[in-house]
């Protein structure tokens, strides 16, 4: 049976052999499981947000992790949480002012606002067609958003942490960043002999800049930034960005050019009082995450429902900005640092970093029409793994959709689902002497020990599934999700149910059994899998007839009720008659 594993995790697979090796695996995990999972209230909703996009150019697949990720942990919350009043919120938005912004218009030659709003429905065109369910879209030229980054300058400023001053340094124009004296690099053209200077972090050019602009007392704030990391384990992950940071932080840091001069950024929100300075557009940025919840009005119910955000989702290069900056701006307007800020790595396209010049950026509109958009979706989370770069090959992309949703997930259902397994369509019953170790019940037609495997297996998922998803290891989420699948595939053939006869008492019964014991395998994976793959997921429960309330955590934690003498309300609800394929071969 083909496997897929991401390719980044292959070089630490190592660490987990001898689990494997000894069969140990499972117990480990679930000797780690808490006593339950389900929790019906939160204190207050639970907010997670991506950046907000820069709009300098169409959506990549880059853009489409971030947003599947926030996505899958935010319905994961629902999933846990299916009757608190206070639902899991997910914020995203576009970041549509800066020089970048102003040039890419100047060179379609469009207007700067007309641009940004083409390319802003391009976001949401991407978040509607992959499924990804935001409460709200920021865009930084909207007029509640310009409200509350003037409310949240005035009140830095009034707290005593802007001053007016003279910056003069190296600035990086593509990067929207000021860039330290120790992370610039000095290049020498070999074809021309130039010499320019870098960003040693991107490798773009830096130009050096002497202007009047406004600082922020970042330098005063190093200290309680560093601390709020120390003091919460988890305010940065993975742990290895954590320590990033706090290596960043060790350095000299002086203070932050929070504006420019508006002759040559133009394109942005005015300092209050000053219409010779623009706000610098990373402050600008930031603040969206307060607009979403009601920024300046910090004292009405809805900042108090989402603020301090759960969650920032951000990627591997703008993690100074979130982990750094933004918590120092907080602490300086006097409010709450978000929970914690999870930083992903980036995708590759056969091994080449995406670039426009280059011409491997993926479009994520192209390759929707190709493998669906569910498809891509779950590609990216199944292979994706936030600590390392994930390299993207397009005959990858099939094989793992061939193998997982065509063949295992696929073929598993539409056996399972066949008049000749099932020729009553209906939710099979479980008869507990199957199972039972009663000498009375005198038959070759029983379980065997990997039957009784299978039920430890399922009834474990929803907890080991939850370890895995809580650290956005959603790749490893997946993979115990598709075993399950695999191994109610195998119940089928090792016991070769479509042989039995039938007209035979005990065979039937053991058909029955056994057909019960792959039902509740789909039923829990499809539970499961609504987070990662939300259409494929509905598509196979209204096959096996679910309930639409009854598709929560805890009815994914109850699974073979039947086998603990149990009722299951399920058993003989008549299957739905739908023939449509789950996921067609590609």
């Amino acid at each position: 049976m083909l496997r897929f594993v991401p390719n980044a995790i292959m070089k630490s697979c190592w660490r987990h052999a001898k689990y494997f090796r000894l069969g140990k695996l499972q117990q480990l995990l679930r000797n780690k499981l808490p006593c339950t999972l389900i929790l019906t209230s939160r204190s207050k909703s639970y907010y997670i947000t991506t950046p907000i996009f820069y709009v300098n150019s169409v959506p990549h697949i880059g853009h489409l992790y971030t947003a599947t990720i926030a996505d899958a942990a935010c319905r994961w919350q629902k999933l846990k949480y299916p009757v608190n009043t206070s639902q899991p919120k997910l914020v995203s938005g576009t970041d549509e002012h800066g020089t970048k912004v102003m040039q890419a218009a100047v060179a379609k030659q469009e207007n700067p606002k007309r641009y940004c709003d083409d390319l802003a429905q391009k976001f949401k065109d991407m978040m509607k067609l992959f499924d990804v369910q935001y409460h709200d879209f920021i865009r930084t030229t909207d007029e509640r958003h310009k409200v509350a980054v003037e409310n949240f300058w005035n009140t830095i400023h009034a707290n005593g942490y802007i001053y007016k001053g003279n910056y003069e340094g190296w600035y990086s124009t593509s990067d929207e960043t000021f860039v330290n004296d120790l992370d610039v690099e000095q290049v020498i053209d070999r074809d021309s002999g130039k010499v320019y200077h870098i960003f040693k972090d991107t490798g773009r050019m830096v130009e050096w800049t002497k202007e009047t602009n406004y600082m922020f007392k970042l330098s005063e704030l190093v200290e309680q930034v560093k601390a709020w990391v120390y003091e919460n384990p988890n305010s940065i992950y993975p742990p290895k960005m954590r320590k990033l940071v706090l290596d960043t932080l060790d350095r000299p840091v002086g203070d932050l050019s929070v504006s420019r001069e508006r002759t040559r950024v133009p394109w942005g929100i005015q300092v209050p009082n000053d219409p010779s300075q623009t706000i610098y557009v990373w402050m600008d940025a930031l603040v969206n995450y307060l607009t979403a919840a009601g920024y300046p009005e910090v004292n009405n119910d809805i900042f108090k429902d989402m603020w301090p955000a759960d969650c920032h989702i951000v990627g591997m290069d703008i993690v100074k900005f979130h982990a750094i900056y933004w918590p120092a701006f907080l602490i300086a307007a006097g409010l709450k640092l978000p929970k914690q800020i999870v930083v992903h790595s980036h995708w590759t396209v056969n091994s080449f970093k995406m670039s426009k010049s280059v011409g491997n950026v993926v479009d994520p509109f192209d390759m929707a029409k190709k493998v669906t958009p569910m498809g891509l979706r779950y590609f990216l989370l199944r292979q994706g793994v936030i600590e390392y770069n994930c390299d993207y090959k397009e005959e990858m992309v099939y094989a793992v959709l061939n193998a997982d949703l065509a063949n295992d997930l696929g073929n598993c259902l539409n056996r399972a689902v066949a008049k000749h397994l099932n020729p009553e369509q209906v939710y099979p019953p479980f008869h507990q002497e199957i199972f039972s170790s009663n000498p009375n019940y005198v038959s070759s037609f029983v379980a065997s020990k990997k039957e009784f495997e299978f039920i430890d297996l399922v009834r474990n998922l929803p907890g080991i599934a939850n370890n895995h998803a809580l650290e956005f290891h959603f790749y490893n989420a997946i993979g115990e999700i598709m075993n399950v699948v695999r191994k109610a595939n195998v119940i089928i053939h090792r016991n070769q149910l479509w042989t039995l006869d039938k007209s035979v008492p005990d065979q039937l019964r053991f058909l029955q059994t056994l057909l019960h014991c792959v039902y509740e395998g789909l039923r829990v994976s499809g539970i499961l899998l609504q987070p990662f793959i939300p259409e494929l997921a509905e598509m196979l429960l209204n096959k096996l007839s679910i309930p639409r309330q009854k598709r929560n955590m805890v009815d994914a934690e109850r699974s073979f009720l039947e086998h603990d003498g149990k009722v299951e309300p399920l058993v003989g609800n008549p299957l739905a008659f739908d023939k449509k394929v789950l996921y067609k071969r590609l």
